[in-house]
């Protein structure tokens, strides 16, 4: 009989263990409710970083005559590409003396505080004879390269490329005394060596790419973004759709001997050669000289193949005019829109978020999910499109930010992911771990936010509402406790 009333007692003991246990875990469990909002997709101009339209603005620096700035001064502040082309003439026999590199100086300080991102392109000719203006040894070349890098590094948060080796006819790199294949080596090879490895570099065709890299592949996804030459890279066209040959960028060859670089390819062969480097470094230009190659159709398969990113809003402007008085047709919000300011959004990185949901083991798809107190992640998905023409090629930071009206409180998740490898044309997933029990009970706005940590300017997406400056708003979060319901 003892031993009975023992074995009650314990049992007893243990029902009441369970019980508080029990009791604990209710009170300690969260309920969650997630309304996500109406995405819907938007055709509105997108003022973000690193893409779109450029103006062309020249400097030629001077021991004696002064830099008007007053340009810059005009400007309002805000994100967008400028192209900068300095001119070295005046030191064609010598180094740039110190009153040069503070003009350079003073040059980039003036446009980094209008909130420009920098194209950069050094010259020595603005009249189409550079065999006339270059100097005529390329050491001294050098010495100006490694000299003006010293002040671009300086500027790394607006300097975003320089374009070409500072030689050429405009400094595109052709009718130069320097476009063989061991100076352009030696030129690219030390201007690559002295600037910042977060400074893109370009030249001015796929053949050029190949032969300084001595590569007939570019990078694969696995060596983008490594610093190294070839994955720092990439292209500028000015002649961009102006021919069947974009004015020489391409050749006629079907494939190139393997122990050879030198050699242009065909049209076609030159599209898919950009296709994949320029998934990773920066192409852009200007589009000239009005043929079929640009009639609109064709110009939106080629730009978008090509992955461009930005283009001269000045020139040509009958090509310009030609989209203008285009119409693009298709569904979605772009159908009726002229077919310059289609262009227009679709030069580089235009991001769509497409859906959201929460989820984690112990949801359902019931209107009211709860998570245990053993559970103590739900798993917010997000699907996002890029629809541009380009991959953005800077790492933009990605948070979710989580907001509550009612008493101010905040929480900020940084989102782990690369949005460097935001492909265009496909889409992509993002998984926000939430840990339940570290936020307080209420009713939380959910907004996805990004950004670009080197300029500091927001990263819009391409969603009705997405211009708030939390970030576009993802939907409503509930979180209650048990004693709540």
């Amino acid at each position: 009989m003892k031993k009975k009333k023992k074995n009650l007692y314990a049992a007893l003991f243990v029902f009441v263990l369970l019980l508080i246990a029990a009791i604990y875990m209710y009170t300690e469990l969260r309920f969650l409710h997630y309304t996500p909002a109406v995405y819907t997709e938007s055709a509105e101009p997108l003022d973000n970083p690193y893409i779109g339209w450029y103006w062309i603005y020249g400097y030629r620096l001077s021991d004696t005559a002064p830099l008007d700035l007053t340009a810059v001064a005009a400007q309002e502040y805000g994100p967008g590409l400028a192209l900068l082309e300095i001119n070295l003439h005046n030191y064609r026999d010598t180094p740039l003396s110190d009153t040069a590199l503070n003009q350079l100086d003073a040059v980039l300080t003036a446009w980094h505080s209008r909130g420009r991102q920098l194209i950069l392109r050094f010259l020595y000719d603005w009249d189409g004879s550079a065999l006339d203006k270059e100097p005529g040894d390329i050491s001294l070349i050098l010495r100006h390269m490694s000299q003006t890098a010293e002040v671009v590094n300086r500027h790394t948060d607006c300097v975003y490329l320089l374009q070409g080796i500072f030689v050429g006819a405009w400094g595109e790199m052709h009718g130069s005394g320097y476009m063989g294949e061991e100076d352009m080596r030696t030129l690219i090879s030390h201007l690559h060596s002295v600037t910042e490895p977060s400074v893109f570099l370009s030249v001015r065709t796929p053949e050029q790419w190949r032969v300084v890299t001595r590569s007939h592949e570019p990078p694969e996804a696995s060596q983008a973004f490594d610093g190294s030459l070839p994955a720092r890279l990439g292209l500028f066209n000015d002649g961009m759709l102006g021919s069947d040959t974009d004015l020489g960028t391409y050749g006629t060859l079907e494939a190139l001997d393997p122990t050879q670089y030198y050699g242009k390819l065909n049209r076609q062969a030159e599209i898919d050669f950009q296709d994949t480097l320029c998934s990773y470094v920066p192409n852009g230009g200007e589009a000239v000289i009005e043929n079929p190659y640009n009639d609109f159709p064709a110009a939106v398969t080629g730009l978008a193949r090509t992955h461009v990113s930005y283009l001269n809003q000045d020139y040509d402007r009958n090509v310009l005019n030609k989209w203008k008085e285009s119409l693009y047709t298709g569904s979605g919000p772009f159908d009726g829109m002229d077919g310059y300011e289609y262009i227009a959004r679709h030069l580089g990185y235009r991001y769509v978020l497409r859906s959201s949901a929460l989820r984690s083991s112990a949801l359902n798809s019931s209107a009211l999910h709860f998570v245990f107190p053993w559970q103590e992640t739900a798993l917010l998905s997000l699907e996002l499109e890029n629809v541009g023409f380009s991959n953005g090629y800077r790492s933009f930071d990605v948070s979710l930010l989580m907001k509550n009206a009612e008493d101010d409180t905040e929480y900020t998740l940084p989102i782990e992911t690369d949005t460097r490898f935001w492909r265009t044309g496909e889409e992509t997933r993002l998984e926000v771990p939430l840990q339940i029990r570290a936020y307080a009970p209420g009713t939380y706005t959910l907004y996805l936010k990004i950004s670009d940590p080197v300029s500091g300017f927001p990263v819009f997406l391409a969603n009705e509402g997405a211009q708030d400056t939390d970030g576009l708003s993802l939907g409503l979060l509930e979180i209650k406790e048990f004693s709540d319901l």
